[in-house]
């Protein structure tokens, strides 16, 4: 299973960076679906599983940048417990 990604070869303001970004992404993601298919779990589960973890990687993502981002009267957002 090779989990290799290559790296960004287009600079980050680059229209076509995200297509870049898929093509580098595609063997170590074939991989993963392979690897886990082999392991017994259906494709129907692999896709939704897959799906449902970049679904919430985003969301932590997002979180994160609209914590990092001032309110409008230039203070940081309290923390969240």
């Amino acid at each position: 299973m090779s989990l290799s990604v290559e790296p960004p070869i287009l600079p980050e303001d680059s229209p076509d960076r995200q297509a870049n970004c898929e093509v580098a992404l595609e063997a170590a993601f074939a991989a993963l679906v392979t690897a886990t298919e082999g392991q017994g779990w259906t494709p129907q589960e692999t896709a939704a599983t897959l799906l449902k973890v970049a679904m919430e990687h985003a969301r932590q993502l997002e979180a994160a940048l609209a914590a990092e981002v001032p309110n409008e009267k230039g203070k940081q957002p309290k923390a969240q417990k």
